[in-house]
């Protein structure tokens, strides 16, 4: 439902008045007529302890005279209807188990009164007791009073509520026709003028004689409608000059379309040649790692063929293989470099299975699906797998991790297949160089150590150990393809070049701190978890 301008103005003032109102005929009389009637009961309670107080006096000075002069206290009070001297009795059954408290009439004003001695107040009346004990009696006395005046302040009361509560009500209705005629009228008048200028009437002007803030909206309405009328002229004039210079404007335009279409077939060439190269560098440096092991493979291979052809002619008929002697000294060295050949053969094709393997994993398509894990919880279970999966000559390289001062819970988005890989390549780098550090220095103490890092601007995850370090000149080509500081048994070149790419696709990266024969520490940088995008 659409409410008008006048509407709400109506809505507010009408609310405002009746609430008003509300609180004027209603809640104000109510408080009053109740403060009113709780002072009353407080002074006929005060009356009738003032008189029981004297009587209580004048019965134990046995002063007869001074019981009148306590109940006159309060005859002269017109809202009098009567004060009462009580007697009480207690009386008892024949058993004397129970009794009652038995009420009768000493003496009361006015003496032909008839009393009810169990009367209670009600509208128009108070009633009110106040007892009291002494050697020669027990009683109380008994006040009742009129309520006329309560109830004549009560009606004066309301009367006065229902006059204020129309004067408000009239002066608010007057206050709802002013806002109305100085608000929405001239809003109504400037939305029309607004509607015929955005049909094109560019001559609409409103006339506003008020100094508020609908006056100056009308001068801005009014100054804005000439700047357009302005800006118009100006365009239509512009428009014609540009009319007469497209002519020349065209050859220009075919001429920067020609540029434009060469500048895209360059790029394109030029993306062409950088695809070429990234492609010719990592064939070539595959093409290294492959050849060293497949000679290895094949010189091996040539030299158990000859192994095997001296060892051939060792059993020809006429030879003196069956001279145990000869066979100790020619025949079982012959077999022993067979089998270390083959063993060599094995290991460099076991070489050979890991470059082809991690050349297949760097090309497949990587997971993209980022979840949300807690940090210390992700690094904690792949050291414990990392653990259970490494070589026993590994086992006896402390191995921790370490939490920092960081909050007990660090939430980040991330691949965890992928980021596993990351760190079991970086820990498998580690234990290798703190375990070659152990075999030169006996009693060197290898330990690794894992630390997370929460920052404002993302979290870490670093991989520490006390190893013998990365040389300077090793260090720049670390994240290179197929460069590896480990033996060609040992090592492919692509772990540190595939974790570096996976941190790429987290929109961060892989950072190395060295010192020779000290420590090495690789840092993983990840964003925090609202800020990794899903490409």
């Amino acid at each position: 439902m659409r409410l008008t301008v006048k509407t709400k103005i109506w809505l507010a003032v009408t609310s405002i008045v009746l609430l008003f109102s509300f609180f004027v005929l209603f809640y104000l009389p109510v408080i009053q007529e109740r403060s009113l009637l709780t002072n009353f009961n407080k002074d006929v309670q005060n009356h009738a302890n003032t008189v029981a107080l004297g009587v209580k006096i004048a019965m134990t000075e046995q002063n007869f005279q001074g019981v009148q002069t306590a109940m006159d206290f309060v005859k002269k009070d017109p809202l009098l209807q009567y004060v009462s001297l009580l007697q009480t009795d207690t009386s008892w059954n024949a058993a004397h188990t129970r009794y009652r408290i038995a009420r009768t009439v000493f003496k009361t004003y006015p003496e032909r009164k008839k009393i009810n001695v169990d009367a209670t107040s009600n509208d128009s009346t108070v009633v009110k007791r106040t007892s009291f004990n002494t050697p020669m009696m027990t009683g109380e006395i008994m006040l009742a009073f009129s309520t006329r005046e309560i109830m004549q302040s009560k009606r004066q009361i309301r009367i006065t509520s229902l006059f204020f509560s129309f004067l408000v009500f009239s002066i608010g209705i007057g206050i709802g026709f002013g806002l109305a005629k100085n608000i929405s009228v001239p809003v109504l008048k400037l939305r029309d003028a607004a509607t015929k200028v955005g049909r094109g009437d560019l001559t609409q002007r409103v006339q506003s004689t008020s100094r508020d803030e609908i006056g100056e909206l009308g001068a801005a309405f009014n100054k804005m409608v000439t700047d357009l009328s302005t800006a118009r002229h100006e365009l239509e004039a512009r428009t014609s000059e540009l009319l007469t210079e497209q002519q020349k404007s065209d050859d220009l335009m075919a001429g920067l379309k020609r540029t434009l279409t060469d500048l895209r077939e360059t790029q394109e060439q030029l993306i062409r040649q950088e695809k070429l190269a990234s492609i010719g560098q990592l064939t070539k440096g595959l093409v290294d790692r492959l050849l060293n092991p497949l000679s290895y493979v094949s010189n091996f291979a040539d030299v158990s063929t000859e192994i095997l052809a001296e060892c051939q002619e060792l059993f020809a008929p006429g030879s003196y293989a069956a001279d145990q002697q000869h066979m100790q000294t020619e025949l079982l060295p012959l077999l022993a470099m067979i089998e270390t050949n083959t063993s060599k053969i094995k290991e460099h094709s076991s070489s050979l299975t890991r470059i082809v393997r991690s050349m297949d994993k760097l090309l497949q398509v990587k997971a993209n699906y980022f979840v949300e894990v807690d940090l210390n919880s992700f690094v904690d279970e792949q050291l414990l797998a990392y653990r259970n999966e490494s070589d026993s000559a590994y086992q006896n390289v402390a191995l921790q991790l370490i939490k920092g001062d960081n909050p007990e819970s660090i939430v980040v988005r991330l691949v965890p297949t992928e980021m596993s890989t990351v760190l079991y390549s970086l820990l498998n780098n580690a234990m290798y160089a703190v375990h070659e550090k152990s075999l030169r220095y006996p009693d060197f103490q290898p330990m690794l150590t894992v630390v997370t890092v929460f920052q404002e601007n993302g979290v870490e995850i670093q991989v520490h150990d006390n190893g013998a370090g990365i040389p300077a000149v090793e260090k720049e080509q670390l994240f290179s393809p197929f460069f590896t500081t480990k033996p060609t048994s040992k090592g492919t070149g692509l772990g540190l070049f595939i974790s570096q790419d996976i941190a790429r696709t987290h929109k961060r990266h892989i950072t190395v701190e060295t010192r020779q024969d000290v420590c090495t520490t690789f840092t993983i940088n990840l964003p925090a978890a609202a800020a990794v995008a899903v490409s």
